[in-house]
Order: structure tokens, then C-alpha cells, then sequence
């Protein structure tokens, strides 16, 4: 017996900590805000969390740049998971209580049936240590007080005489060093707790170490099979869990490719530009679509990207439209030999410019390991190409020089257009003398205007880079 007891010796530690008060480390819960409390999804082979992989892309276009990203869809978002594993629990009759109970008494089991060893070898180390003048050891005063109670008539008598005497054995062997200094330290400790609780089969936290070594042994066995039964069920729960979560994620990713998207709400950019000659005019635009490709990052991306411009403000022609190089012939009459000058310049009309094209690409992606410019072929102006445009300002000039005489001369031009490379002008220039029209001449006219750099980003190439570190 004492040769198979020795063996546990490198338990001193376990021991130890069974009469310190430390406790048995246990299972501890944390969860994802996501997960459903409760269970245990370590236990699940396909894990959730999996959702989008995504990688920046920028696309430029001259000095405007958009942002997008190279995105798939893999494994299996939490919502998925959660739905797998509430569809499983119904099936089954179990709750999510349930299972985290039984999650708890197998950890409860580890923790008692290291109590349970344990006790086996204390008792085995108490064993060596004699107590003077009694055929006993403190092993043996141990197993009576816990293992057999103290109504058994043939050893009372001696155990009360022993218990001095062990008290007096412990106390020395602590004192010493080696082998017999360590079991006498863990026997002291045993020694309080004999002390304080009379049965060690009260020691709190174990349903193992009873009254009755007999008793605590059937309780356990019973406790295991309860447990075994429940362990059956909860590990069909998670093996029913494992291989739906596997079966749908690998469903996904059949059915997955990636994608390259621009997401319109994320790329609204501004920039300045030119317009009939006139700097400082204001746009916007905004970049949206989306270059399938395949099952891997790398390969042939090809879809249709919109690209939306609307002018944000166009003041500066407004207010400038007869200074716009287009119109110089009409400057140069005006204010040629006479005295004209404007007095008023109003608009008719909202000035409204947009411009929505869409245009087909094809991205080559060769590598996906750092920062990668692939090649890109096609335009955003091999599609659609859409342009709505409404310009409407008046314009007043006159000539008061002659004011004295009773002369005044007056010329009135509307200026609209509906294209972007010119404007039309409608006027009627007339003398009055003495508020009599003497001669007017009404005529309408269109002169050429440059557009300027207004759709500049619409003329470069797209370059696209993608970051993969």
C-alpha cells in the first residue's frame, strides 16, 4: 500500500491546496455581446465571427480619388451560428440553462474528483508518520475519523489515547526537513482541520469526501452516471451544432466570390474647375457599382461603376457670363463706340448641371500580397453617358450718354442654353428719343462655349490600388 501511495507523492501540491482554502481552478464564462449565454461555442467546429474579409481599394480618377473595398463573405456571422444553434436546442427539447448547468457539473466533477484523489493521498502520506507508543500512524487516526466515524467501540478507546500523541508527531515532524518535514506541514494543517471539524467529510465545496468512505464512494459513482447521461445529450447538441455550422459555412463559400464595390453614400467628393472660360465653379461626384471576381483575391475583376456630377456652384459664370471668352463679339459691341453699361443681371432660372455615366472595367489582379496596382481595363465613359444642363440669365445695358438730348439707348439680351458648349442669346437693342423708339433691332444668336475642366476627372483613366498588408 505504501509503495502505491508513495507514487502520489508529487500530489504534496494538490494536497496542499485542499487544506489552504484555495479552491480548484473552474470553468469561467465570458461571452461575445453576440452569443447566446450559456453555450459553450468553443465547442462548435465552425466558429462565428467570420463575416466580411475586406482589403481598401482606392480608385482615382485625375486628382479625385474614391474609396471602396475588395470584400467575401466568409465563414459564418454570429446570426447564423445563433439560428443553427437555437434551431438545434428546439429539436432536442434542451434550453440554453440546460446545457450551461451540465457545463457546470462536469467542471464540478474535475474539482471534486481531484478532492477525491486527493483525500487518498493524504491519508497515504499520513501513513508514515508514526504515532510513539501505538501500533497506529496518523494515516490511520485519519481514515478512522473520516472514512469510519468515531462509534466503532474496538478503536475508541485506543484513537483517544492516539490523539495526543499524533498532535505531539505532527507538530515534530513539521519542525524537520526533507521528506518527512513536508508531509509533517500538510499534516498540521489536517491536524487544524480535525480540530475545527471533527469530520473532514464536512470540508466545504466536495460531495465526494464523506462521513462514510462507502457512502462517498456510491454518491460518486451515482453522480458520474447522472452526469454521463446529461454529458451524452449536450455532447449531441454540439456535434448536431458542428456539423450544420460546417455544412452552411461551406454552402457560403461555394457561393461566394469577391467583389470589388464603391458604395455611393461613402464617395462624395468635391472639385474645383473651369467652366466657359470662368474658374473657381464648384462639383461634386459620387462613385458607385461594383468588379465581380472569383473565388480567390487574385484574377479577373469586370462590372459596371456610375460615376454622378452635379454642379454645386456655378456663381462664378453666373455672375461673370459676359466676361466668358465665348461671348467676346457681344462685349466688343456693347462697349465698343458707345456708352453702354450694364445695369442689371438677374437669373431667370436655376442654373442646373449633372452628368451620370457608366462605363464597364476590367481589373486584373495578379498578386495579393501588399500594395497592388492592377491593370485596369475600359472607361467610365464606355457606357451610358447622360448630361443635363439649364442655363437662363438676363442682361441689361444702357447708354445714357446722350441722356440731355432726350436720347437713350438700351439693349436687353437673354442668355440660355441647354448644352454645355454654348449659350443662346436673344436680344433686342433699340434708341429712344424723347421716349419715342427711333430704331431697334431684335436678333438671336449662339456662340460657342468651352466647358473647361468641369468633367476633367470624367477624361482621365481610372487607376486603381489595392492594400493588402
Amino acid at each position: 500500500m505504501r509503495k502505491v501511495i508513495s507514487c502520489f507523492f508529487i500530489c504534496l501540491f494538490t494536497v496542499s491546496l485542499l487544506f489552504s482554502g484555495i479552491s480548484f481552478p473552474v470553468f469561467a464564462e465570458q461571452h461575445n455581446m453576440a452569443e447566446i449565454v450559456g453555450i459553450d461555442y468553443d465547442r462548435i467546429t465552425q466558429k462565428a465571427g467570420g463575416g466580411l474579409k475586406t482589403y481598401p481599394v482606392e480608385l482615382k480618377l485625375g486628382d479625385v480619388t474614391f474609396n471602396g473595398e475588395l470584400s467575401a463573405d466568409f465563414g459564418l456571422t454570429y446570426d447564423e451560428l445563433n439560428e443553427i444553434v437555437n434551431q438545434v436546442l428546439s429539436e432536442k427539447g434542451l434550453t440554453p440553462e440546460r446545457v450551461a448547468l451540465v457545463a457546470k457539473i462536469a467542471s464540478r466533477a474535475q474539482r471534486d474528483a481531484a478532492l477525491y484523489w486527493g483525500d487518498q493521498v493524504l491519508e497515504g502520506l499520513l501513513s508514515y508518520l508514526e504515532i510513539p507508543n501505538t501500533a497506529f500512524s496518523v494515516g490511520d487516526y485519519y481514515d478512522h475519523v473520516v472514512h469510519q466515524g468515531t462509534a466503532s467501540a474496538e478503536k475508541s478507546a485506543k484513537i483517544e489515547g492516539a490523539k495526543k500523541a499524533a498532535s505531539t508527531a505532527i507538530k515534530e515532524a513539521a519542525m524537520k526537513g526533507g521528506k518527512i518535514g513536508k508531509i509533517g506541514k500538510i499534516a498540521k494543517k489536517a491536524s487544524a482541520a480535525l480540530e475545527r471539524i471533527p469530520l473532514l467529510g464536512a470540508i466545504e465545496n466536495t460531495v465526494l469526501v464523506a462521513d462514510e468512505w462507502t457512502s462517498g464512494n456510491k454518491r460518486f459513482d451515482d453522480y458520474l452516471e447522472l452526469l454521463e447521461e446529461n454529458l451524452a445529450l449536450i455532447n449531441d447538441f454540439y456535434a448536431t451544432c458542428s456539423t450544420r455550422a460546417v455544412a452552411k459555412a461551406e454552402s457560403k463559400d461555394e457561393q461566394n466570390s469577391w467583389v470589388i464595390k464603391f458604395d455611393k453614400r461613402k464617395n462624395y467628393r468635391t472639385y474645383n474647375g473651369t467652366f466657359w472660360g470662368i474658374s473657381g465653379n464648384m462639383m461634386s461626384c459620387t462613385l458607385s457599382g461594383e468588379l465581380t471576381g472569383g473565388k480567390s483575391k487574385e484574377g479577373t475583376y469586370s462590372g459596371t461603376l456610375w460615376l454622378d456630377c452635379e454642379a454645386v456652384d456655378l456663381s462664378p459664370v453666373e455672375s461673370n457670363l459676359e466676361n466668358t471668352p465665348g461671348l467676346a463679339p457681344v462685349k466688343s459691341l456693347i462697349y465698343g463706340p458707345g456708352g453702354y453699361k450694364k445695369v442689371s443681371d438677374t437669373a431667370v432660372s436655376k442654373t442646373v448641371l449633372t452628368r451620370e455615366i457608366q462605363g464597364e472595367l476590367r481589373v486584373s489582379v495578379t498578386s495579393s500580397q501588399g500594395v497592388v496596382r492592377p491593370e485596369v481595363a475600359g472607361s467610365l465613359k464606355s457606357g451610358g453617358d447622360e448630361t443635363t444642363f439649364s442655363f437662363a440669365r438676363k442682361i441689361e445695358w444702357r447708354d445714357d450718354s446722350m441722356a440731355a438730348m432726350g436720347a437713350v439707348g438700351l439693349t436687353e439680351a437673354t442668355f440660355s442654353s441647354s448644352d454645355v458648349t454654348s449659350v443662346t442669346m436673344q436680344s433686342s437693342s433699340r434708341v429712344t428719343l424723347k421716349g419715342e423708339v427711333k430704331t431697334q433691332q431684335d436678333s438671336t444668336e449662339v456662340f460657342r462655349q468651352d466647358p473647361g475642366t468641369i468633367f476633367k476627372p470624367l477624361d482621365e483613366a481610372p487607376v486603381i490600388t489595392i492594400r493588402f498588408s
